[in-house]
């Protein structure tokens, strides 16, 4: 099994990320350890960080996504989670020089709730 590091080490070395979304990424999973205090669902956390430091890579190349369907995103609103997957999305957002697009964040709200409903 690889480690959070480790596959971001190989996305970036085949040019599939950059440097500075692979940081972003592997800090946003540091900060989600240290806030939760419960172990971490490691197949939904590598989902998490492949698609984050892919849509931030997205971001800075000028390259975009269609969002998830609609009827995904409505279930996800309603979460009783949805604050917290926000809260964590806010913090990237301002650590993240470039704006963020609604598709992206529709798509990291689906990752954080799905792992915060696993470890609840």
């Amino acid at each position: 099994m690889t480690t959070i590091k480790e596959r971001l080490d190989i996305l970036k070395a085949g040019d599939v990320i950059s440097s500075e979304a692979s940081t972003i990424a592997e800090q946003a999973v540091q900060r989600l350890s240290s806030q939760t205090h419960k172990p971490l669902p490691q197949n939904k956390v590598e989902m998490l960080v492949t698609h984050l430091a892919s849509a931030l890579t997205r971001i800075s190349r000028g390259e975009s996504i269609d969002a998830p369907p609609d009827e995904l995103i409505l279930v996800i609103e309603k979460s009783d989670l949805i604050q917290v997957a926000k809260r964590e999305i806010s913090w990237i957002q301002s650590n993240w020089a470039e704006e963020i697009p609604q598709s992206e964040i529709a798509f990291l709200k689906i990752h954080y709730v799905s792992i915060f409903q696993e470890i609840k």
